[in-house]
């Protein structure tokens, strides 16, 4: 070989080193039109760039650099490589901004409504609204607070009250809790019990009734009284069992023989009135209204003693 041929060929290399080492590719249409910040750009109207197409089986065998691309003919879907994992492209969720809600949605798909500043997730049925919560300002929430949605929540940050949205309104919800008027609160619970402060009024019917139950028995003497109710104004009151079933009782020592005996006591009723001839219950008639007669065969004794009791 020439030393002059020699030499043409070292100029051409040197030539074309520079050129191979910061050249850019353009494969298909207009071949002389690219970029300068492309490496490689793809032109046609009418055929397409195809990723190598591999099976599942085929992807998962493979460790490629970080952000290598393949067609998975299995789950026909690009898959792209994280350094670790294979990550179907398919399965990430898409995020739509638009004023209107987006159609043919996926489960986890994303909405940010840019008209009213919400964000919402797709949970395969409907638009679940994403709120920022919770809100915060110096002093109550008022009409600065835009397009809140019923169960937001907002934190006074001056004196730490919180508040709640209830759809139309911001409702303070940690206000000190009182209770009158027949209730009290023991350890934040309102329970039954307390003096009334104001007449108050039960409505009852035939099917919301009003029943105690579990009450202590007792015996009716003195010592009790009985709850009865006005006709008038369905008012509860209290009546002395003494006065509620009232005793009238006469004693009279018999004579030989005795069978009458006029009683003191008002008119005499058979259906209200006993005989006792010393302690023991005898039968009896009544003569007229203030006389009553044993039976003969209980014929008094001198010295016995008839008591006549009488209920009004």
């Amino acid at each position: 070989m020439s030393n002059k041929f020699k030499i043409s060929v070292v100029l051409i290399l040197l030539v074309l080193i520079p050129v191979l080492s910061f050249s850019q590719v353009k494969i298909g249409d207009n071949p002389s039109l690219i970029d300068p910040n492309s490496v490689l750009e793809l032109e046609s109207n009418n055929k397409v760039f195809v990723l190598t197409r591999l099976t599942n089986t085929q992807i998962n065998a493979l460790i490629p650099l970080p952000g290598a691309l393949v067609y998975n003919i299995d789950l026909e879907c690009i898959f792209a490589f994280d350094g670790v994992n294979w990550k179907n492209l398919c399965d990430e969720p898409l995020i739509n901004v638009t004023s209107t809600a987006p159609t043919n949605n996926e489960i986890g798909d994303y909405w940010f409504n840019p008209s009213n500043n919400i964000a919402s997730i797709w949970n395969g049925t409907e638009w679940l609204p994403i709120n920022i919560n919770p809100r915060r300002g110096n002093g109550p929430p008022d009409a600065s607070i835009n397009n809140p949605i019923a169960g937001d929540i907002y934190v006074d940050d001056t004196n730490g009250d919180l508040y709640t949205y209830d759809g139309t309104n911001w409702i303070l919800l940690n206000q000190s809790l009182t209770a009158d008027n027949g209730l009290t609160i023991s350890a934040n619970t309102i329970q039954l019990g307390g003096a009334l402060i104001s007449p108050t009024i039960i409505t009852t019917d035939s099917t919301n009734t009003l029943a105690l139950q579990g009450l202590e028995d007792t015996t009716l003497d003195g010592t009790n009284s009985i709850v009865v109710v006005d006709d008038t104004t369905g008012e509860l009151k209290k009546v002395s069992a003494t006065n509620l079933v009232q005793q009238q009782q006469v004693v009279i020592i018999a004579t030989e023989g005795q069978s009458q005996f006029a009683s003191p006591l008002n008119a005499i009723d058979i259906n209200k009135i006993d005989v006792y001839r010393n302690g023991v219950r005898i039968a009896f008639t009544i003569v007229n209204t203030t006389t009553i007669e044993v039976e003969p065969e209980a014929a008094c004794f001198a010295g016995d003693e008839i008591r006549i009791v009488q209920l009004n």
